[in-house]
């Protein structure tokens, strides 16, 4: 057995997992599992796989893989070669080619966008001579006094715009306010074994949200066994799920590492009262009045 080895089987059975406890939560066979604790890395389908299923194997059991892969980095196989790739000739011979065409095409693309900057150029110029002249006509039509100078008249006061009555403003009346929300009770009831007993009073509306930081075991019923979640599994890091707890009167969860799996009921973190893995958390449903 490798030194390597030796340490992730420590820290699996100081977790309290067998092999195929890790085999649920890592979903790497268990044949592949025995071989990295004992140092057999020949059985495993490459130098690849070799190192990502001990970064797997040490994040299930609470170790760093990058830490461990740098440690013990002479117990690694050698990696794999990479294939250098090669450029076909056919793109070679196409790439000089382009090049030669390069400035045909550049002055090809040149020529339409120079053409259409003359044709707005042209276009303004027309604009401004009609411009211009409409402009002088209309001054040499103002009407001129008698001493050669133009005559300007001033403009009629304009009347006064009739004011009608104002109608009395009916009052508005305001919405009725909508009743305060019920605030939310949540209580731990008892702790006996493995099971922690809440209780909650409040909403009927009523969302619980499950958000994994590791790996770890999740499994929620309600009242009548039926499975709430998209089923019985281990949920990995930045894994959500939100149940819809509105029509249940009581959820039981069964959580495997309690370390890695947060709970909020409605916006409000449920605290665990027991370390204890793994552990089952229940609570009992009253709406408020």
């Amino acid at each position: 057995m490798s030194e390597l080895g030796t340490r992730l089987k420590q820290a699996r059975i100081a977790k309290g997992y067998s092999l195929e406890d890790l085999q649920d939560l890592t979903k790497i066979q268990k044949r592949y599992l025995a071989g990295i604790e004992d140092g057999n890395h020949s059985m495993m389908p490459g130098a690849f796989y070799v190192r990502a299923f001990i970064k797997q194997y040490a994040a299930a059991v609470g170790l760093n893989g990058e830490e461990l892969l740098e440690q013990h980095k002479l117990e690694m196989p050698d990696k794999e070669p990479a294939a250098r790739p090669q450029m076909p000739s056919s793109l070679t011979s196409r790439s000089s080619s382009v090049s030669r065409t390069a400035p045909s095409a550049a002055y090809a693309e040149f020529m339409p966008k120079f053409l259409v900057a003359l044709f707005i150029v042209l276009i303004l110029a027309v604009v401004w001579y009609f411009y211009s002249a409409s402009t002088n006509s209309g001054s040499s039509n103002l009407p001129v006094d008698e001493d050669g100078g133009i005559s300007y008249e001033e403009p009629a006061p304009a009347a006064p715009e009739e004011t009608e009555e104002q109608t009395a403003e009916e009052p508005v009346e305001e919405p009725a306010a909508e009743p305060a929300e019920p605030e939310a009770v949540l209580a731990v009831e008892e702790t006996q074994g493995e099971t922690t007993t809440y209780s909650w009073q409040g909403p009927a509306d009523r969302q619980l949200e499950i958000a994994a930081d590791g790996p770890s075991w999740i499994t929620a019923t309600d009242q009548n066994q039926t499975e709430l979640t998209s089923g019985a599994r281990v949920m990995q890091a930045e894994e959500t799920e939100t149940l819809d707890l509105s029509e249940v009167d009581f959820v039981r969860l069964r959580i495997g590492d309690y370390s890695n799996i947060a709970l909020t009921l409605n916006g409000q973190p449920i605290e665990y009262e027991q370390q204890l893995q793994p552990q089952n958390i229940v609570i009992q449903f009253t709406d408020a009045e």
